[in-house]
Formats: structure tokens, C-alpha cells, sequence
């Protein structure tokens, strides 16, 4: 156990002695991924023709919550679940456009 403590600490420690310049190289190449991300989902879904969002649904459970203290004998907690992806139809003009910038 002390090992991974150990080992935690070093990586830390590691991280915090990073020159600004590494921070900053870092951080741009975080940018790069995203924003390379974002141009292969708008070519895939220009390739397609729709694209694909996740879905979920929403519903309101009701449990027991009753302890010595609270007033309050039923909770509501919102619960999402995740479901099938819905398709959306895109508009291929404005999907090149954004492609162009």
C-alpha cells in the first residue's frame, strides 16, 4: 500500500516541476486532440448524411429516506438512463462551412 502512496506522491510531484513551457505544450496539444475530434465527427456525419446523438431518458424514482433526524419520510431523485442514439439530420452547406473555418 505504501508503494502505490509512494508512487502517487512521485507522479505529483513530477507533474508540479513541469516547466511552463511543458504546461503550455500540454495544454495545446489537449486542444489539438479536441479539436481533431470534432473535425472527424463532422466528416463522418458529412459522409453519412445524419449524425448521432446519445439519448437518455429521465425519470423521477421515489425512495424511502426516513432517518431520525429528517422530517421528510419519501425522497425524489432524478435518474437519467442512457438509451439507443437518435439520428439528426444535418444540413451538408453549413456542415462544409464549418469544416472551412
Amino acid at each position: 500500500m505504501r508503494t502505490i502512496g509512494a508512487v502517487a506522491a512521485l507522479g505529483l510531484l513530477l507533474t508540479a516541476c513541469a516547466s511552463p513551457q511543458e504546461r503550455c505544450e500540454r495544454a495545446a496539444t489537449a486542444e489539438l486532440r479536441a479539436l481533431d475530434a470534432q473535425i472527424a465527427e463532422t466528416e463522418d456525419a458529412l459522409a453519412r448524411g445524419y449524425r448521432t446523438l446519445p439519448a437518455q431518458d429521465g425519470v423521477t424514482r421515489l425512495r424511502l429516506c426516513a432517518w431520525p433526524r429528517e422530517p421528510v419520510l419519501f425522497c425524489t431523485e432524478r435518474v437519467q438512463t442512457p438509451r439507443a442514439q437518435r439520428r439528426e439530420a444535418i444540413d451538408h452547406t453549413q456542415e462544409t462551412a464549418r469544416l472551412q473555418e
